[in-house]
Order: structure tokens, then C-alpha cells, then sequence
């Protein structure tokens, strides 16, 4: 075998090798974007469920009596005045976001006022 046939073989393997390291650095690079793809689906998920429970609770605990005011549990009217038992909730008037004890909205800063639904 020749000089220049040997060059040429020599240059093809190492193509071969730098071919093959990239290959496997780009599949490395897949598998880390997709892992971080599920990663972030994951925390949204969960902040989701958060949330839902979070207004599970909030409107759980906002059933009041139209009238008077008293909180109640499953009753349709109240037990103390007889008024139609009600959900008031206390919103952001721009967002939308239910709010326990805020004045402001955390989200877009937003007036808390009062709703019944």
C-alpha cells in the first residue's frame, strides 16, 4: 500500500471516529433536551394540580348565606335567617384569580373585590 492510500485510509477512519463522537454527542444532546422537555411538563402539571386544589379549597370555604353572611357547609338555605346560601368569592377584577386574604392580585397586581357566582 502506498503513501497516499494509507493517507486516505488514515483519514477515513478518523472522519469515521469524529463521524461516530458526534453522532453520539448529538444523541446525548436529544435525550438531555427531551428529559428537560418532561422535566418542565412535569413541574406544570403539578402546578396545575396545585392551583386546581388551591380554588377546590377556596371555593369549598366560600359558601355563605346571601343574607347574613354565615358560612356554611352543604346547606342550600341558611339554618339562622333562612337565605339562599351562595358562593362568594373574593377575584382579581382584571385576571380573574381567586384570592383568599390578598388585597392585590400576585399575578398582574390586579384590585381583589368580591363575587358571587
Amino acid at each position: 500500500m502506498g503513501f497516499w492510500d494509507k493517507l486516505k485510509s488514515g483519514v477515513s477512519q478518523v472522519w469515521q471516529n469524529v463521524k461516530s463522537e458526534a453522532e453520539d454527542i448529538a444523541d446525548s444532546v436529544k435525550q438531555q433536551g427531551a428529559d428537560a422537555v418532561c422535566e418542565a411538563a412535569e413541574d406544570e402539571y403539578e402546578q396545575q394540580k396545585q392551583s386546581r386544589l388551591r380554588e377546590k379549597h377556596i371555593r369549598e370555604n366560600s359558601r355563605v348565606c346571601s343574607s347574613c353572611g354565615r358560612k356554611a357547609a352543604d346547606e342550600k338555605f341558611c339554618p339562622e335567617c333562612g337565605g339562599k346560601i351562595v358562593v362568594r368569592l373574593r377575584v382579581c377584577e382584571k385576571c380573574g384569580y381567586l384570592a383568599e386574604e390578598e388585597k392585590f392580585c400576585p399575578k398582574c397586581g390586579g384590585k381583589i373585590v368580591e363575587k358571587e357566582e
